[in-house]
């Protein structure tokens, strides 16, 4: 059997020399470059790592694919893996605390000024009257989550720790913390947008949520809060979210993801005042490779022993 190890920029190949005194009859490989991705693939039987539709029909012995991401979209977006018996694990639970310490970044940038206070800084300004007047507190706001996985759940936690109240909705609402007001079905969303302060959107992209939060759903929300996207784009619809803002019918968004990335140079997104952008970073931790690895790790365990379902394993027909 093949395990290959395609190109990444986490380390993920470390894992070949912890793994090949317990496998011995295994052949572990690494292929760092894209171009050789396709030729070093052929005859592998497990993948961790990216690939794209061509590289996919090019591995003619594929049985399994660790995906080094909580994300799998770009994964189902080819038909011939959601149709075929190739098995699909995501890193799902891997990013719930940097994801949600992201979360909390973008609504203090805003909440308490951090852009302006950089801004002012490099002109040697102290912006005190300006600023102070227009600083906000989380605390007796209510925070909504869209989406009550991992990361859902790990921002809920530390939503508690600012005194906020916090409602979620899930397609399965289970296991409601005592820290959380309401946990509820999609059934609650339309309650959730009206009275939250903050919405965050965790939920992963399927065809279900492509453009779930749109012009009605952005709406119902009040003029004065924020919209945070922060799982894949494409879930927000961004045409309406610049409307909302442009006319002042939502007070700030914050995204990580977007319909395409990397977001191009010409998107009006770029040029929106009250909308802050970063560049789908907020997965990124000096514990992700650690997370996926281990993910990884106990993974090959149940295959070699063909313990199935694996950990995390993908519904492709679902899509999560």
């Amino acid at each position: 059997m093949k395990v290959l190890i395609g190109p990444n920029s986490y380390g993920l190949e470390r894992c070949i020399s912890d793994l090949t005194p317990t496998y011995p009859d295994i052949e572990f490989a690494f292929c760092s470059a894209q171009d050789e991705l396709k030729e070093a693939i052929a005859d592998a039987d497990v993948y961790m790592g990216w690939l794209n539709r061509d590289i996919y029909l090019a591995a003619k012995k594929l049985r399994w694919i660790q995906s080094p991401s909580s994300g799998i979209n770009y994964y189902l977006a080819i038909p011939e893996l959601v149709a075929g018996d190739v098995l699909l694990t995501s890193a799902r639970g891997t990013h719930g605390a940097c994801l949600a310490e992201h979360t909390f970044a973008m609504i203090f940038a805003f909440t308490r000024h951090i852009r302006e206070f950089v801004q002012h800084q490099a002109t040697h300004t102290w912006a005190l009257r300006e600023l102070r007047p227009k600083m906000l507190e989380l605390t007796g706001t209510t925070m909504g989550i869209i989406g009550f996985g991992a990361v859902g759940r790990a921002i809920a936690k530390r939503a508690a720790a600012f005194d906020m109240t916090i409602m979620a909705v899930d397609v399965f609402p289970e296991n409601q913390p005592e820290y959380v007001a309401s946990l509820t079905d999609l059934g609650g969303l339309d309650a959730l947008l009206s009275a939250s302060d903050y919405v965050v959107v965790t939920v992963p992209y399927t065809e279900e949520t492509d453009n779930m939060i749109g012009a009605a759903e952005i709406a119902k929300m009040k003029s004065s809060a924020m919209l945070i996207g922060i799982s894949r784009g494409g879930i927000i619809n961004e045409a309406a979210l610049v409307s909302a803002l442009r006319e002042g019918r939502l007070a700030a968004a914050a995204l990580d993801v977007f319909a395409q990335e990397p977001l191009p140079a010409d998107s009006e997104l770029w040029d929106i005042e009250n909308l802050l952008i970063t560049p789908h970073v907020a997965g990124g931790s000096q514990y992700e490779c650690d997370y996926i690895l281990d993910i990884f790790t106990e993974n090959l365990g149940r295959f070699v022993r063909n313990e199935l379902p694996l950990r995390n394993q993908i519904d492709k027909q679902r899509g999560f």
